[in-house]
This record gives structure tokens, C-alpha cells and sequence, in this order.
């Protein structure tokens, strides 16, 4: 990749410069400290997505870096990319992940290595890259929607369509933080450039064509700054859906992050919408799986993404699997001494709880009904509902708790980060079937949080994942109580009966069955 530029690359390099604000114009000075080093990551990232690393070749590299090793494998073992098993080689990693989704994590590794060689505007820089993976995710998955041919390369385009933000976040923090409150402003393309270029001195995809350009980038990257949005309608060439799809993921992205409207990130879904032609309902749960697995990736690298707006309901029509409201609690019953419903009068019980189901319209009823069945018929002391914020997986909320009174702490005790409070919770709701965990007080393989063991103090109990086709939403737990309570092995068939046909009606409800 050459990094001599040619003659028509001085010329647009030359005409713009002199228009430049002052604080840019050092970028097109090779002496400048950060085009170096953005010029490298940028070859890199390409050199890693060009499709030439065999999975054994990039499981070895990746092996090799002990802090490398360790982020894809959070990122494999995360439910957003690994719903029912536990990843624990890098090869498996990189046999599950596939390796396009393994080159990005190096890709995005690469980026943010380079934070530290500008430890003063590290926090700005931090919100580029986070924004850039995000934005490649979003290409990547409607990408793989549309069955676009090379997906790799709409990961490694979205990323790099990010190097004008980052060539002006990195050399004038100030300009570009105004650049960011444009959209507010500006509803229009036309006034975007406007003030793009009254800030700047000339547009920002005129700036970041020139650079890329400078930095020996291939053509069809060149290319994807050639102007500022892709073109409107349907999309029927390669061409048209690279520009779409990059470009399109990016400005929604933007919107999503930025001081937008809901309004605005309305207007930015929509020629993604148009030009991949998907249906409203999947283009939804597309954006959903793409937000979640770019926070992954994000998280990944060490970095976050703030998301305004993040009780925006998913786009494009119904989402099954995001997470319902609060669901107000019934006073808690008695504890129970005998024999419980499904034990004394099981046909009536099973009759009750499948008419409760029919009834059922929404999530938050079913799943209401299925603590309540639980903790009333099923003879459960503790029952506790948790879900997964439908905008990140790795964060689990607990909602709904019957058996114990005020339920605020037990709840708050299991909430919290997948990955990082609540690691065999992780590993429980990969599992296809409902876990009965016959013993707290066992060491386990991967440790339970230990509030949650002080404050419920359980002997036994029962954790069931809740999926909506292959999709987790959230967990149930229940148990018998404190210590020295058990749960018994008909306690534990008892909740399979009455788990089995929410499931069933959950899934009825989303119209997958």
C-alpha cells in the first residue's frame, strides 16, 4: 500500500488546504505526529480483513497476545454471539465466531492501541472508535441480511469511514466537538455541508476523501466519500449497497449517539430501511442484534458507547424479546406448609395456568402469570423474575420477585453486568433446559457473586433461561428459601411443567409458532 500520493491526490490534497482551518491543515503535513500513526492503523486493519488468514494461522496470532486471547474470548462467550455453550479455546472462538467477526476485534484492538500515544485526547478519541464499531456492526449484520458477498468488507469499511473524525478529533478537540452538535441544527444534508464547511472550511467527506486518498486507501473506500449520503431508493448494484449499507450505519449510528431527536434517528433508519428493501419487522430485530453486538465489541476494546435514547422501542415494528415493563407485584402469599397446588389437584392446576396463558396478550402478563403459578402453585418460597436490557445483553435486570418482602435489595442484588457481576448466571443462560443447582454451598467452576450468596443464602435452587425462539430475554430463578430449605427432585419437575408451557406461549405470542 503505497503511501506516496499521486498527482490527482496532491491536487484535491492542494485545493483544499488552503481553504482548511488553520488547526487542520498540519494533517497534510507528513512531519504531523498522528497521520503516521492513523496511516498504520489504517493498513492494518486492511491487511487483516483481506481474506488471506486462514482460521489455525489467525487462532495462533490471536493466541499469542494474552490481552488479544482474553477479549475474544469475552466476546465469544457473551450471549449477544454465544446463546448455548461456553467458550473457553481461542479456536473455538475462532470457529464459532467466524473469522470476520475475529479480524474486527484485532481491527478495533488496533485502533484503540493507538490511545495511548495521545493520552490527553484519549476520552474523545475513545467516543470516535466506539461510535466506528458500532457503526461497522450495524453495516456487518444488515449486510449479512441483504446476503451482501463480502461482509468482512462492510466491517472494515464502516470502521475506516470513521478516519475524518478521527483525524479532526485528534487535532482539534474543539472543532470537532462542535461538529458533533451539527446534526441538532442541521436537518438536511445541504445544511450539514453548509455548516460543515463554515466550521472547517470545507465538508468533512471532502477532508476524510482527501486523507484517505493520501493514506493510499483502495479505491472503493476513496470512493465512499465521494459525497455525504448514499443514494435514495432501493439499492440494486454492489456499488450502491457498499455506500448504502457503510454509510447509512454510520449516520444512524451518529444519530443514535449524538444530541439527536428520536426524530432524527427515525429519519437516519430510513434509507437503511428502503435501500436494503428487508422487511419491517426483521430490519427491527436486525438493528436490535446489531446494537447489542456492537456493545459487546465495544466493551471488548475497553471502551463504552453511550446511547441516547436507549428506551427508544425497537425500529421497524414489534420486538418479542424486548424487555416488558415493570410488572406490579401481588401481595406475596403465606408461606406454604404443605403440599402444594400442583401436588393436591394437578389437572385443575395445569387447566388454570394453561387458561391464564391463552389470556395472556402481552409479554409482561405471561411472565407475570409465570411467577405468580410458580410461587403460589408450584409451591416455590422465592421467585424472581430477571430480564436482559434489550439494547445490551451483558446487562441483566431483575424485575419481578415474589416471597420476599420488600423485594428491592434481593432484586438490585441480581442485577447487574453478565460478564462481570454475575459470570455463572452467564453460563446458566446458555444452557438449552432449566439448571437445578443442587447445592450454593459447593465450590463452582465459575464463582457465583458472592452478594448474591450473603444476601439470598440459598441451599438449592433453580435457574431457567428465557428464550423467545433462540433468543434469551432474561432468566427465572426459585428456590425453597434460606438455608437449610431444598429444592426437591419433584419441585424441580413441577417447574418444568409449568416453564414448558409459558415457553410454548411466549413463542405463540411472537408468532413463531
Amino acid at each position: 500500500m503505497s503511501t506516496s500520493p499521486s498527482t490527482s491526490e496532491s491536487a484535491l490534497a492542494d485545493s483544499i488546504r488552503p481553504r482548511l482551518h488553520r488547526s487542520l491543515q498540519p494533517l497534510f503535513d507528513h512531519g504531523n505526529p498522528c497521520l503516521p500513526a492513523l496511516e498504520k492503523t489504517c493498513q492494518k486493519i486492511l491487511s487483516l480483513a483481506g481474506g488471506l488468514t486462514g482460521a489455525d494461522r489467525l487462532a495462533q496470532l490471536v493466541s499469542r497476545d494474552p490481552g488479544l486471547a482474553c477479549k475474544v474470548l469475552q466476546v465469544s462467550n457473551s450471549i449477544a454471539y454465544s446463546p448455548q455453550q461456553v467458550i473457553t479455546s481461542v479456536p473455538h472462538a475462532v470457529t464459532w465466531l467466524g473469522l470476520d467477526t475475529v479480524r474486527s476485534i484485532v481491527a478495533a484492538a488496533q485502533l484503540v492501541e493507538q490511545l495511548h500515544e495521545w493520552p490527553e485526547r484519549r476520552r474523545i478519541l475513545s467516543g470516535v472508535i466506539a461510535r466506528a464499531l458500532v457503526a461497522a456492526a450495524h453495516a456487518n449484520e444488515l449486510g449479512l441480511a441483504v446476503d451482501y458477498p463480502s461482509p468482512g468488507q462492510l466491517f472494515s469499511c464502516a470502521l475506516l469511514y470513521a478516519v475524518g473524525d478521527l483525524a479532526v478529533a485528534h487535532q482539534a478537540p474543539d472543532l470537532y466537538r462542535a461538529l458533533r452538535g451539527i446534526p441538532q441544527r442541521a436537518r438536511t444534508q445541504a445544511a450539514r455541508i453548509m455548516e460543515e464547511t463554515e466550521l472547517l472550511g470545507v465538508p468533512k467527506h471532502r477532508l476524510a476523501q482527501a486523507l484517505a486518498q493520501l493514506w493510499g486507501l483502495p479505491p472503493y473506500l476513496v470512493e465512499l466519500y465521494a459525497d455525504g449520503e448514499p443514494a435514495e431508493g432501493r439499492w440494486h448494484t454492489g456499488r450502491h449497497s457498499l455506500k448504502g449499507l457503510v454509510v447509512g450505519s454510520a449516520l444512524l449510528v451518529d444519530a443514535m449517539a449524538g444530541p439527536s431527536s428520536p426524530t432524527a434517528v427515525e429519519a437516519a433508519k430510513r434509507p437503511l430501511l428502503i435501500g436494503t428493501g428487508l422487511p419491517g419487522h426483521l430490519f427491527g430485530e436486525i438493528l436490535m442484534r446489531a446494537l447489542d453486538r456492537g456493545k459487546q465489541l465495544v466493551r471488548a476494546a475497553g471502551l463504552s458507547f453511550d446511547l441516547s435514547g436507549e428506551d427508544e422501542p425497537a425500529p421497524g415494528g414489534r420486538a418479542p424479546a424486548a424487555a416488558p415493563e415493570p410488572i406490579p407485584a401481588a401481595p406475596a402469599a403465606p408461606a406454604q406448609r404443605g403440599p402444594s397446588a400442583i401436588e393436591t389437584n394437578p389437572l385443575e392446576t395445569l387447566q388454570s395456568l394453561q387458561a391464564a396463558l391463552r389470556e395472556a396478550k402481552d409479554l409482561n402478563t405471561l411472565l407475570g402469570t409465570l411467577v405468580r403459578a410458580l410461587h403460589r402453585d408450584a409451591g416455590f418460597a422465592r421467585v424472581a423474575l430477571c430480564l436482559l436490557n434489550p439494547h445490551d445483553s451483558n446487562q441483566l435486570v431483575g424485575r419481578l420477585l415474589l416471597g420476599v418482602d420488600p423485594p428491592a435489595a434481593h432484586l438490585h442484588c441480581l442485577s447487574g453486568s453478565l460478564s462481570d457481576d454475575h459470570p455463572y448466571f452467564l453460563n446458566l443462560l446458555k444452557a438449552a433446559e432449566p439448571c437445578l443447582i443442587e447445592d450454593f454451598t459447593t465450590p463452582m467452576s465459575v464463582p457465583v457473586n458472592p452478594a448474591f450468596l450473603r444476601l439470598w443464602n440459598p441451599g438449592s435452587g433453580i435457574v431457567a433461561p428465557l428464550r423467545i425462539g433462540h433468543r434469551p430475554i432474561g432468566m427465572i430463578y426459585c428456590d425453597s428459601g434460606p438455608l437449610p430449605n431444598q429444592v426437591r427432585s419433584s419441585d424441580y419437575q413441577a417447574f418444568q411443567l409449568f416453564f414448558n408451557q409459558t415457553t410454548l406461549s411466549m413463542n405463540r405470542l411472537a408468532g413463531l409458532l
